[in-house]
C-alpha cells in the first residue's frame, strides 16, 4: 500500500479540485433522492475497483483509435504511449525536429493493438501473475532505490518522468511479465538436436579459398562518353532535381542567461552567505565500505537456529578463518556471497538501523558479533572508510561563483525575456528592442532550410524564419527558445526564393551522372565477360591481365576474418560449394557501383571431432533460441491475422 499512497493522495486532490466538487455538490443538495443514493453507490463500486483516476472515464465516454475483436484501443491510451515513446527518443538524442509525427504515431498505434491481440491471448490461456510478484519486482528494481532502499518518492518520480501513473506502471508490467511467461512457454519448447548442433557450428566454422577482382567504376568512368542530346534529354525529364534551395538573410537579437551572469558584480559576503546556505551541495557524507554474512530466517530455519548458526559462523571467524571465503560458504545473501559479502560503499542509512548502528560502531578490519535484523543475523565487516569531506569555500570557488551568478540573474534573465517578447510583438523592427534591451542586431546571411548555423539547426527558428507571419508579411518573431537560457528574436531581412538553374548551370552535373551511371554498366558487363571467358578454359590469370586487373587472394577465408571488406565475404559466402577440383564463379554489385568476379575454389568444414563440448551447447542453446523466436513470432502472426482489427480515423 505505501508504494502507492503518494499516487490516491494526488488523486484525490485533483478529484476535490476537479468536476468532483461540482458532483459532490448536486450529491449534498439532494442526497435524500434514491436516484443520489444509486450514484453514491456506484462510484463507491469504481473507486473500489479502479481508484480515483476512474472517476472521470465512468462519467464520459471514452474516444477510440481502434478495436480489436470488439476490444477498444483508447485514444488516451494512445496518446500516452506516443508521448512516452517521444520522450524515450529525446532521451536517446533525437531533437524535437528530427521526431516524424505520422511515423512515431503509426507504430505506437501498431504496437498497441499487438499488444491487445497478445492480452486477450493470455486471458484465454488463463495466465495469471500476482500482486505480491508485482510489488517484489518494483521494490528490488535498483532504479526505484535510493542508497541501496526502496524509496516511494524516487518510485513516483521515475515512473511519472516516464508518462506513468503507479496503477498503469503496475498494468503495464503485470502485462509485461504475462507475456514473458506466454514467450517462454512457446519459445523455450524449441529445441535443437545434438547433431542439428555439430552441423551448424562446423558450417559456421567453415573456411573458404577465396580470389576475387573488383572492377572500379571510378577507373572507367573517362572510357564512356556522353553527348549533349542525352544531357538535354536528362534534364528535361528531370528539371525539378535542379533547383536552388530558397534562402532567408535573418536578423536576430538574443538573450543569454549566461552572458547576464558573466556581467555580474559579485558581492563577497553575498556569495559566501550563498555558499554556507547550500553547503550541502558541495560535501559529501562519510560512507563505508562493509561486507557481511547474512544468516537468513526462513519457514524451514527459526530466528533462534538462526541465532545459533551465525554465532557458530562467528565462531569460526575468531578462530581465524578467512571472512571472505566464509561468506562464499554460508551467506544466503546471493548478491554479495560470491564477492566476499562485500556491500561496496554506502551512506548512513542505507541500511537497517541495528546493522548500520554495528558498521558505524567498527573500526577498519573489525568482526562485528552477530546483529539481528527482521531478515535475519549479520556478521558485519568493516573494509574501508571514506571519510566525509566538506571543502572551504576557496576550494570549490569556480563552482560556486557560477552558480551563484546564474541564480542571482535569474529573475533579471526572466525579465528581460518577457520584455523583449512584449517589445517583439509591438516594434516594426529589431532595432528598437535591441537598443531598449543594450543588445545587438546581427545578420546571419542567406540561410537555407538545412543550413547548419545553430538557428536553422533549432526546428522552431526554420519554422518561424519561413512563416507567413515571418516571411511575407515582414513582422518580427515570437520570442524563440533554442534552451533554457538562450533566447532569440529574428526578422527576414532579405529572401531569396527557389529558382531552376539553367541547362548551362548544371551540364557538368548531368554528364557527371551519366558517366557514372553508364560506367557502372559497363562494369557489370565486363564481370560478365570475365565469367564466361573463365567457364569457356580460359586461364584466370589471362583474363584478367586482358583486363588490366589483379586477382585478391583470401585463401582460408573464414566468416570472422577481419583481413576482407565484409560486403566481398558475404558474396563470398553466398557461392555454392564447389565440385570437386572445380571453381565456383559468381557476380555481386557493391553498394558504391564496383562488380566483383569472386572465386571459390575450396570449402572446409570443421570437422566434428575438433568442436568443444561447450561450443556445441552453446550453439544449441542459441538455435533453440532462435527457432523459439520465430515459433512465437508465427504465432503473433497467427492471432493478428485472425484478430477483427479496425482503426477509427
Amino acid at each position: 500500500m505505501r508504494l502507492f499512497c503518494g499516487y490516491f493522495k494526488s488523486a484525490s486532490s485533483s478529484l476535490v479540485k476537479g468536476k468532483g466538487i461540482m458532483l459532490i455538490q448536486r450529491l449534498r443538495d439532494g442526497s435524500d433522492g434514491i436516484l443520489a443514493k444509486v450514484i453514491i453507490g456506484l462510484i463507491i463500486i469504481v473507486f473500489g475497483l479502479f481508484g480515483f483516476g476512474s472517476i472521470t472515464t465512468f462519467l464520459a465516454p471514452v474516444p477510440k483509435v481502434a478495436t480489436v475483436n470488439g476490444e477498444e484501443v483508447t485514444q488516451q491510451a494512445m496518446e500516452i504511449a506516443v508521448e512516452r515513446n517521444r520522450r524515450l527518443l529525446q532521451a536517446r538524442g533525437s531533437t524535437p525536429d528530427q521526431i516524424n509525427e505520422d511515423e512515431l504515431r503509426d507504430n505506437v498505434l501498431r504496437n498497441l493493438i499487438s499488444r491487445e491481440i497478445l492480452s486477450q491471448a493470455t486471458d484465454e490461456f488463463d495466465l495469471y501473475y500476482s500482486d505480491a510478484l508485482l510489488d517484489g519486482e518494483i521494490i528490488a528494481s535498483e532504479v526505484f532505490k535510493v542508497g541501496g532502499v526502496f524509496d516511494p518518492d524516487q518510485f513516483q518520480n521515475v515512473i511519472r518522468s516516464a508518462g506513468y501513473t503507479p496503477l498503469l506502471y503496475r498494468d503495464e508490467m503485470r502485462t509485461d511479465s504475462l507475456f514473458g511467461q506466454m514467450l517462454a512457454g512457446i519459445g523455450e519448447s524449441a529445441f535443437v538436436t545434438e547433431a542439428e548442433s555439430k552441423r551448424y557450428s562446423s558450417l559456421l566454422s567453415q573456411t573458404r579459398d577465396l580470389a576475387y577482382l573488383q572492377i572500379r567504376v571510378d577507373g572507367l568512368i573517362d572510357e564512356v562518353a556522353v553527348s549533349d542530346e542525352e544531357i538535354a534529354d536528362y534534364y528535361a525529364d528531370r528539371s525539378v532535381d535542379f533547383v536552388t534551395e530558397e534562402t532567408v538573410n535573418l536578423q536576430y537579437v538574443e538573450l543569454k542567461h549566461e552572458q547576464l551572469a558573466a556581467d555580474l558584480e559579485v558581492d563577497e559576503e553575498a556569495l559566501e552567505q550563498y555558499y554556507r546556505d547550500n553547503q550541502g551541495d558541495y560535501s559529501t557524507e562519510e560512507s563505508r565500505r562493509v561486507a557481511h554474512i547474512l544468516i537468513e530466517a526462513s519457514d524451514d530455519l527459526s530466528m533462534e537456529a538462526t541465532q545459533v548458526k551465525a554465532n557458530e559462523v562467528y565462531a569460526r571467524i575468531e578462530q581465524g578463518e578467512d571472512f571472505a571465503v566464509l561468506a562464499g560458504d554460508e551467506s544466503d545473501d546471493v548478491g554479495s556471497r560470491d564477492n566476499g559479502g562485500d556491500l561496496g560503499f554506502n551512506p548512513q542509512g542505507t541500511f537497517f538501523p541495528e546493522f548500520e548502528a554495528a558498521a558505524y560502531g567498527l573500526v577498519v578490519g573489525e568482526v562485528s558479533e552477530p546483529v539481528e535484523t527482521e531478515i535475519g543475523y549479520h556478521i558485519i565487516k568493516l573494509l574501508e572508510i571514506d571519510e566525509a569531506v566538506q571543502p572551504s569555500l576557496a576550494d570549490v570557488r569556480d563552482e560556486v561563483e557560477q552558480r551563484y551568478r546564474m541564480y542571482v540573474t535569474e529573475d533579471e534573465f526572466v525579465t528581460r525575456s518577457s520584455r523583449l517578447a512584449e517589445m517583439l510583438f509591438e516594434a516594426i523592427d529589431l532595432e528598437a528592442p535591441a537598443a531598449k534591451l543594450g543588445l545587438e542586431v546581427i545578420s546571419t546571411g542567406n540561410l537555407s532550410r538545412d543550413s547548419k548555423n545553430f538557428l536553422m539547426a533549432n526546428n522552431s527558428v526554420a519554422t518561424a524564419a519561413f512563416s507567413a507571419d515571418v516571411l511575407i508579411d515582414g513582422n518580427n518573431s515570437d520570442l524563440l527558445e533554442l534552451t533554457d537560457s538562450h533566447h532569440v528574436g529574428i526578422r527576414v531581412e532579405e529572401y531569396a526564393p527557389s529558382v531552376a538553374r539553367s541547362l548551362a548551370e548544371v551540364t557538368e552535373d548531368i554528364r557527371y551522372i551519366l558517366q557514372r551511371g553508364k560506367a557502372e554498366s559497363l562494369a557489370e558487363v565486363r564481370a560478365a565477360a570475365i565469367v564466361e571467358a573463365i567457364n569457356g578454359g580460359s586461364l584466370s590469370q589471362y583474363v584478367a591481365n586482358e583486363y588490366g586487373l589483379e586477382w585478391n587472394l583470401a585463401p582460408s577465408l573464414s566468416r570472422f576474418s577481419r583481413d576482407v571488406d565484409p560486403l566481398v565475404m558475404r558474396e563470398a559466402f553466398k557461392l555454392p560449394r564447389p565440385a570437386d577440383d572445380k571453381e565456383s564463379l559468381g557476380i555481386a554489385i557493391l553498394p558504391n557501383g564496383d562488380s566483383l568476379v569472386l572465386r571459390v575454389s575450396e570449402v572446409i568444414n570443421r570437422p566434428s571431432t575438433e568442436l568443444a563440448e561447450a561450443e556445441v551447447a552453446s550453439f544449441r542453446e542459441s538455435l533453440a533460441s532462435q527457432l523459439g523466436s520465430m515459433d512465437f513470432q508465427e504465432f503473433q502472426d497467427a492471432l493478428t491475422a485472425e484478430a477483427l482489427i479496425e482503426r477509427v480515423n
